[in-house]
């Protein structure tokens, strides 16, 4: 029996290590830049239901971490202290993949565009902003790059750019006077305003990429396919519901890819 104890002990020693790595938790960081930062953030509980279907498919836990400081999750991502990245600043989604070499997973459902708003009529390009106040996002963020680059794109910067905090902000400035038109995504709550402000949709933007997932360099391939077959199996008003509602979208597709890549090169020189 000794003689049997030995190896069977030592066994263990070697296949100890070999399950720690195996257990080892998905670490995945959900970035959320929005126009409202005083809000609080939302509870990890909030995303149960994604937690649990990652985990069942990963076979291993799913650790969550919540942010919307893009400098913090830019820095993660250089350091590779997460798995996996959702994030609705597809800007540092495409870095990720262009200048860290991440491994693309998916992009969610419906794509967001920018929305000039105002108390005018609607115009067929930008041209006819020229020389306005325009009210948007700061300009470091996603959507504040994206507002500028369409009208780059139009009018150069023959337009006065007035930076604000919160989407919200962005609508009091042309509800108030403050500023003639403004610029907002469109999957803000601040559009849900619009209407009982009298306040129009007067020009919309090219379609952006909505909440893309990327990996680091080690994650494995099969861990990738497996969290897009999640993310992509999930359907609204079905088991999927609660996930794709806690992010804020119907669903995710695995295409979109060389899109995302070719976004930085668009927002290149708006700041």
């Amino acid at each position: 029996m000794k003689k049997l104890m030995v190896p069977l002990c030592a066994l263990l020693l070697l296949l100890a290590p070999l399950a720690s790595v195996v257990a080892a938790p998905l670490k995945l960081v959900i970035h959320e830049e929005s126009g409202a930062e005083g809000e609080p953030l939302p509870p990890l509980a909030r995303y149960s239901a994604l937690k649990r279907a990652l985990e069942t498919a990963l076979s291993r836990p799913v650790e969550i971490a919540l942010t919307r400081d893009r400098q913090r999750v830019y820095e993660w991502m250089e350091r590779n202290q997460a798995d996996v990245f959702m994030t609705n600043a597809a800007d540092l989604a495409a870095k990720a993949l262009t200048a860290l070499g991440y491994n693309f997973i998916a992009t969610a459902r419906p794509d967001v565009t920018v929305l000039f708003v105002g108390k005018g009529a609607a115009v067929d390009n930008l041209k006819a902003l020229s020389g306005f106040a325009i009210s948007m996002p700061r300009p470091e963020t996603m959507y504040g790059q994206v507002c500028a680059a369409e009208l780059r794109d139009f009018i150069g910067k023959q337009y006065t750019a007035r930076a604000n905090s919160e989407y919200a902000a962005v609508v009091y400035a042309v509800e108030n006077n403050l500023s003639a038109v403004g610029c907002i995504p469109s999957n803000s709550r601040a559009r849900e305003t619009l209407q009982g402000k009298g306040i129009k949709v007067i020009y919309e933007g090219r379609p952006q990429p909505a909440m893309p997932v990327v990996s680091s360099l080690g994650l494995p391939a099969g861990d990738r396919a497996a969290i897009a077959k999640v993310l992509t199996n999930f359907e609204e008003g079905a088991a999927g519901d609660s996930a794709l509602k806690s992010l804020g979208v119907t669903g995710f597709t695995e295409g979109g890819e060389t899109r995302l890549r070719m976004l930085n090169g668009w927002l290149k020189g708006t700041k």
